[in-house]
């Protein structure tokens, strides 16, 4: 667990630091949520990473369930942050939503990889 949680520290810290990358190099894109997104992401999916890999070491029959479950309630919630962000900054929209997306798949991979390493690693044990 302590593996993942310095991997996903360090996946934050390279996206923050290509956020501000956008400040120096491609003027007019920076915003100042720009740098918070994977700040936001890292939290969320920690937490996810927690819940799913306790309720895997506690019952593996409803792995399954639990997984989907906190995978479907984060997308709304990832949803419902996106379209809120989107309709309040209309001008700023277009960039937000691309920042957010390509941190939402970032994490995504990160966490499916995650996930994946460790049910293989405790199904060899």
């Amino acid at each position: 667990m302590k593996k993942y949680y310095i991997a996903l520290i360090v996946l934050t810290i390279v996206l923050i630091l290509a956020a501000f990358c956008t400040l120096w190099f491609a003027q007019g894109v920076f915003q100042t949520i720009m740098p918070v997104i994977p700040l936001y992401f890292a939290v969320i999916t920690g937490l996810q990473h927690y819940v799913v890999v306790k309720s895997f070491n506690k019952d593996p029959r409803t792995f399954v369930k639990n997984f989907l479950g906190v995978t479907v309630g984060s997308l709304f919630l990832h949803l419902v942050i996106l379209c809120t962000w989107a309709f309040t900054h209309i001008p700023q929209a277009r960039t937000f939503i691309l920042a957010f997306c390509i941190c939402y798949i970032a994490y995504l991979a990160f966490e499916t990889l995650a996930l994946i390493l460790y049910v293989k690693g405790k199904r060899n044990k």
